[in-house]
């Protein structure tokens, strides 16, 4: 049973190693790709499609990306903003129509915008915007343990209670939602591809993992030694990709920082990590190679059916994330301890037995009688 165990926690301790890979490859990927930005925009879009439905798809796009490109939306080191609020929104596209704020739309998109607003009920874009600031410092005044989007959520539903509002209130969390939805399933072909990827590379091969781990003890106990220390280390950056970006917050992705305290359009590993994937080299579970035909020639070893097969299995368990591996190897180690101080109690049970009754023999009258063979092969009743 300790063994299975060992086994187990030595896989989790490379998939776990391994998985950091893929997820510095998937925040890499979403970085460059913008996907956060581009759904986002896609949802906002499409909410403006939904609150007035002759607007032009492509107008309402561009409308939705001078809103994420605005200086207090937009994301640093990317195109468009990744997280903005329902009050924020709709403060936007009143300033937009009111040709008011740091982003300006082209008169064309100006006039979508405003007949939008007035089919819904904000015939005066300019005069509401007035109303809602100057209710706000009101509710400031008055109220000041009230947080900025309160404030302003109650000046919209006075100042600007119209079929906007309405329509807006109420589709704004549902359009969020499909958009966090759209992320997740996109991050996960990203994260799948890059599991695909990262297996092929390094060559790793599950199956052929787990018989190396099951035949050889010295590389069991190293690895169980390694996870041990994982376990009480800090956590690396075990985080998953963030969902998307949300209505009250979003989870930003613990990255490192980059100059100006930024996050870096293409994170990297951290030198910890660097050194745990050499000592998986070292062991020889993972091959870095240093050439194309280096990696071609691993190929020709074997049966590479065989091998491919392990590697997509490694991919699936890689696309799990580190996060399901890290609490995997935590799980596994608290189960080792539990196995094996029941095995300890075991043993020192028996050594006690055995020490009480040196001879061996029984001593106990009522034992069951049972059957010898005697000197010259005939059986014997004992007891």
């Amino acid at each position: 049973m300790l063994k299975s165990i060992d086994i187990l926690l030595g896989l989790s301790v490379v998939m776990l190693l391994v998985s950091l890979v893929v997820t510095v490859f998937t925040q890499a990927i979403t970085n460059l790709m913008q996907t956060r930005g581009r759904n986002l925009r896609d949802g906002i879009a499409g909410l403006l499609r939904q609150i007035h439905r002759e607007i032009p798809p492509e107008v309402s796009r561009k409308i939705a990306e001078s809103i994420l490109t605005h200086p207090q939306i937009k994301s640093a080191g990317s195109r468009y903003g990744t997280v903005i609020h329902r009050e924020e929104l709709t403060a936007l596209i009143l300033e937009l129509a009111a040709d008011d704020g740091a982003n300006r739309l082209d008169a064309s998109l100006r006039t979508y915008l405003c007949q939008l607003l007035q089919k819904n009920g904000i015939a005066d874009p300019v005069k509401t915007m007035d109303n809602v600031r100057a209710l706000t410092l009101m509710l400031e005044s008055a109220h000041p343990e009230l947080s900025n989007n309160e404030r302003y959520a109650m000046a919209f539903l006075q100042e600007a209670s119209s079929r906007f509002l309405a329509k807006m209130n109420g589709w704004f969390d549902q359009t969020i939602d499909r958009v966090a939805d759209r992320f997740t399933n996109s991050t996960r072909i990203i994260t799948f591809v890059g599991s695909l990827l990262v297996a092929l590379i390094l060559q790793l091969d599950t199956v052929t993992l787990v018989n190396r781990l099951s035949a050889d003890p010295v590389l069991r106990q190293a690895l169980v030694e390694k996870a041990v220390q994982i376990n009480q280390e800090k956590p690396v950056s075990t985080e998953a990709p963030p969902v998307a970006a949300g209505a009250a917050a979003a989870q930003s992705s613990p990255t490192t920082s980059g100059a100006g305290g930024k996050p870096p359009l293409i994170p990297s590993l951290s030198e910890k990590d660097r050194e745990n994937l050499q000592t998986l080299a070292s062991f020889d579970l993972i091959e870095i190679p240093s050439t194309l035909d280096a990696w071609l020639k691993s190929w020709q070893d074997g049966k590479w059916e065989l091998k491919l097969l392990g590697i997509i299995l490694t991919a699936m368990l890689l696309s799990l994330g580190a996060p399901f591996w890290y609490n995997a190897l935590k799980n596994l180690i608290r189960l080792r301890s539990l196995i094996a101080q029941k095995d300890d109690d075991q043993r020192l049970t028996r050594q006690t037995s055995q020490s009480s009754n040196p001879s061996g023999t029984a001593t106990s009258t009522s034992a069951p009688p049972s059957l010898i063979m005697g000197e010259r092969g005939d059986l014997t009743s004992v007891g």
